[in-house]
């Protein structure tokens, strides 16, 4: 199962994307606070990050560069959460090393898993729904 963990501050936000990604059979993990990921993603090992760029604590480009200097989590995918679409935010996140980016004003939520699993390699997966894990 590819484990996906969003570091998001919007917790309505990520509760809806969730769930849309826990009917495909994924498992979800969050956290809210930018200075708390880091130490997530290396006990979570997940398989994708989704990394909102503007949060509390640290933003998600300082997470971003952050992940790519660490050797033992450099080559976890990353796809950033923005509002503001093509902005300096997302060329600069791109740069250091971002796989894609999600506009989250102009997400569907019932094509979100097909993006994760293009995003991680994974087409079958989006094709395949499973039963939701409690």
């Amino acid at each position: 199962m590819k484990k996906v963990l969003f570091v998001e501050d919007d917790e309505a936000f990520y509760n809806l994307c969730a769930m849309e990604l826990k009917m495909k059979g994924y498992e979800v993990s969050h956290v809210a606070d930018g200075s708390q990921a880091i130490e997530k993603i290396r006990t979570e090992k997940p398989d994708l990050v989704l990394l909102d760029i503007v949060m509390p604590g640290m933003n998600g480009l300082d997470v971003l560069k952050e992940m790519k200097d660490q050797d033992d989590i450099k080559d976890i995918k990353v796809a950033m959460l923005t509002n503001f679409g093509m902005d300096d935010n997302v060329n600069r996140a791109m740069e250091l090393g971002a796989d894609d980016y999600l506009m989250k004003y102009n997400i569907v939520l019932s094509e979100l898993p097909t993006k994760v699993a293009s995003i991680l390699g994974d087409e079958l997966n989006a094709d395949k729904s499973v039963k939701m894990k409690g």
